[in-house]
């Protein structure tokens, strides 16, 4: 099976014959870029690398945004499924998430994918993230 390369903003990422996606890591998170050629994945890739910038610092604003996305009345207790239904505060919440995947395609999308670290049962929490970082829809994904 023969592998396309493409060396981006995001490193390199590889696609195998009759794949579709391009994928790649970046430390322990992994790159997926929906696209069709190399070209489209390395315009994707520069796009992608503007909105993350520096990896850990993303990770930790976006966990933030997402408790408050969980706790609309503000991220001072987020409701979450473990023992029951227990309440842990914003912070807690937002330390206890860890990002193991973006997504991004042409069409402009970007998703990443949050480990739950069992507060929701081991669910994956799934976010869209706009050009600029910022959270515009979440859930809570099987």
């Amino acid at each position: 099976m023969a592998i396309s390369t493409v060396h981006t903003a995001l490193g390199e990422l590889r696609r195998s014959d009759g794949g579709f996606d391009f994928s790649g890591r970046l430390g322990e998170v992994a790159i997926v870029l929906d696209v069709d050629d190399a070209e489209t994945a390395v315009a994707v890739a520069q796009r992608v690398s503007t909105t993350i910038g520096d990896l850990d610092d993303f990770a930790r604003r976006v966990a933030t945004q997402l408790a408050y996305v969980f706790a609309p009345e503000g991220p001072d207790e987020v409701e979450v499924w473990e023992n029951g239904e227990s309440i842990v505060s914003g912070a807690e919440f937002a330390r206890r998430l860890t990002l193991g995947c973006v997504t991004a395609a042409s069409d402009g999308d970007v998703e990443v994918y949050f480990d739950d670290d069992e507060m929701f049962g081991g669910h994956t929490i799934r976010a869209w993230i706009d050009e600029s970082g910022t959270v515009t829809d979440a859930q809570i994904a099987g």
